[in-house]
Parts: structure tokens; sequence; C-alpha cells
């Protein structure tokens, strides 16, 4: 995938099948940075380090807005380094909170611990089937038993 800049900033993304692409002026775009929630959570806030959240399977640096947050600063720095997505939900912010969200996001979780689907729905958790063996119920041992 490639984008395109048009105008003023607009990035239009192109789906390129020859080379070269310099000539055309288009670069390639930046893959998503991905974070471990094992690394989010060392971004907490404490001891000078970064404010960082996870909202749906993203993650956002928001250490800048800390301060800026209307309902004061430790709304945001008691969920650092967390899944706020639940308790950003129960808040309910306003649209204008999700298009300043949305400014501050840096990356997203690897597809193994992401919770959401491409459309931000929760994803059903699919449970393994136990292996079909040899295993005897209470039932069966005394049946046995009392058969010989």
């Amino acid at each position: 995938m490639f984008a395109r800049q048009i105008g003023s900033g607009t990035l239009v993304n192109v789906n390129c099948a020859w080379k070269p692409w310099s000539r055309l002026g288009l670069t390639k775009m930046a893959e998503v940075q991905r974070y471990s929630r094992a690394e989010v959570a060392t971004k907490n806030g404490k001891n000078g380090a970064p404010v960082w959240i996870i909202y749906k399977d993203s993650v956002y640096d928001c250490t800048k807005y800390v301060d800026e947050h209307p309902g004061g600063p430790e709304l945001v720095t008691d969920e650092a380094g967390t899944d706020t997505t639940k308790v950003f939900q129960e808040a309910g912010h306003t649209s204008d909170a999700y298009t300043i969200l949305a400014k501050y996001k840096i990356g997203e979780l690897p597809e193994e611990e992401k919770h959401y689907d491409a459309n931000g729905k929760k994803k059903k958790k699919v449970v393994a089937a136990k292996p079909e063996g040899e295993k005897r119920s209470c039932l069966n041992i005394v049946t046995c038993g009392l058969l010989g």
C-alpha cells in the first residue's frame, strides 16, 4: 500500500503494481506500530514515565493531554498503563472526546492480544474442546467395579 500527497496534505491510498514508485511521487506508508499490553503497563505515568492507555486495542500516548483533561489529570493518570475501554465508555464521553483521543494514537496491540475485531466489536472467546480420551466418569468406574 502506498500513499500519494494531493494538494495541501491530503493522502490518497494507491495500490501500485509497477515500479519505480518514486517517479510518481509515492512513498511507502508506515506500518502500524505494535505495543504489547506488558509494554503499555510500564507507561503508567509513575516516576516520570509517559502516560499510555489502551482503548479498543489501540494504544494512545496521553502524556501531553493529562493536564488538559476536563475532569482533572487524576482521571487519566489513575488509568494509565491499562485498558481503559470500559471506563472510557462508561464515562459518557462526547464525540469530541473521541476526536481528541484519536489525535494521541501511537499504535495498536499485537493481533494475539486484541480483544476487539476490526469493527470495534468485542471478540467472542473461543474455548478449545477437550480431546476425547479414555476418561472414565465416576459412574463408569462404579459400574465396572460392580460388574467385575
